[in-house]
């Protein structure tokens, strides 16, 4: 089992410029200035007076292998090809749901999203985690797996839904009215 990875973290910024990509990237180690945007991000806390620090950047990657949230293999002529892992991704990923939110501003284009959900029993775990975070990013429970908002969400819930593994079970509605709509509106203080 993985251990975590401070947040604020050289090895944890390079978690997330792997995710942030392919999950694979090739660094040069005998000049790591040049090469993509990407590359460039991942090493950039790894320079210190204009000078890397290649010792620090092996150490990390070897760290971030021991843990099994990437995989790194020397290719020659001072190149290592870096893989994000499986449960590398789900590290991340983890980070990333704590720190996630709706955007509540702009003007409101009279839809709402109704989040409907089906989730067998032996998802229970994941069926109670999904719930859970609904409301934590303000959505109105209309019924125990039907959920309401009227702010764009699609993105957030599939991202959500696919952290804790329930997404083919998972359906987002759209609805320009209903009757009792009015109490809603007064809820989530819309004109």
């Amino acid at each position: 089992m993985a251990i975590g990875v401070r947040r604020d973290s050289n090895a944890r910024k390079i978690l997330d410029v792997l995710l942030a990509g392919t999950g694979i990237a090739v660094v040069s180690l005998l000049s790591p200035q040049c090469g993509a945007k990407l590359v460039r991000g991942l090493l950039k806390g790894y320079f210190r007076q204009r000078a890397f620090d290649r010792h620090r950047f092996l150490k990390d990657l070897k760290n971030l292998q021991r843990k099994e949230l990437i995989d790194y293999r020397d290719l020659g002529q001072g190149r290592i090809k870096i893989t994000l892992t499986r449960q590398g991704k789900k590290q991340v990923l983890q980070y990333q749901i704590d720190t996630i939110r709706l955007n509540t501003t702009g003007e409101w284009d009279r839809v709402w999203r109704l989040v409907l959900f089906d989730i067998p029993h032996s998802h229970k775990c994941g069926r109670d985690a999904f719930a859970r975070k609904l409301v934590a990013l303000g959505f109105y429970p209309i019924q125990k797996s039907v959920y309401l908002t009227p702010y764009p969400c699609e993105k957030e819930v599939d991202f959500v839904a696919t952290v804790f593994d329930v997404q083919p079970y998972v359906l987002i509605m759209y609805v320009a009215r209903f009757e009792g709509e009015e109490k809603l509106r007064h809820h989530f203080r819309l004109t």
